[in-house]
């Protein structure tokens, strides 16, 4: 199928409103003015990177997986997956099915929205499984700071009582360390 200019801008605009009530509900969740997490994490400077993920057919899903357990180094992870089921999260030390809902986003919570929350939002442990009889798609849009941009806990949600839980740091420079099994 041949995605249009004109269509792809459209999503793009509904994934900004989509994030813009997101960061409202979260920052107020945390006690905070409504534009602060998103400023935390970027602001209008945020990027937006689509993936598109596709696991074929799998004759032995026993033996792999999609991809291993991981969080998203992101702030927010927008999902469209298709109707194979695959995505698993991880509460508590069990992994759960998520359940595909027609017409609805799967929403991550990422590293960088975790150390902004100086740690009161988790980013999601999450992994996908393969289908022994069909293909999995999945479509994420994966929401980053700028490169240079210093994420660090908020400075209303650190004190004496919650000291900071991660250092402030460069997301490029968290990346690194990320991928190259580093210490934060």
């Amino acid at each position: 199928a041949v995605v249009s200019t004109q269509s792809t801008g459209e999503y793009a605009k509904h994934l900004h409103g989509v994030t813009e009530r997101l960061f409202k509900g979260l920052s107020s969740g945390l006690g905070l003015e409504q534009n602060e997490l998103k400023e935390a994490v970027g602001g209008d400077q945020l990027n937006y990177l689509l993936k598109i993920n596709y696991y074929p057919p799998c004759p032995r899903p026993d033996l792999a997986l999609g991809v291993v357990a991981h969080t998203d180094m992101s702030c927010l992870t927008i999902l469209v997956p298709n109707e194979v089921q695959g995505l698993q999260a991880c509460r508590d030390g069990k992994w759960y099915d998520v359940k595909y809902i027609p017409n609805a986003f799967v929403i991550h919570v990422g590293d960088q929205l975790e150390i902004v929350s100086n740690g009161k939002y988790k980013a999601v442990l999450h992994r996908t499984t393969v289908n022994k009889d069909k293909t999995r798609m999945s479509w994420p849009v994966f929401l980053e700071p700028p490169a240079d941009f210093v994420v660090g806990p908020h400075p209303k949600l650190v004190n004496d009582e919650n000291p900071a839980k991660y250092k402030s740091k460069k997301f490029k420079d968290y990346c690194y360390c990320k991928l190259n099994k580093l210490p934060q």
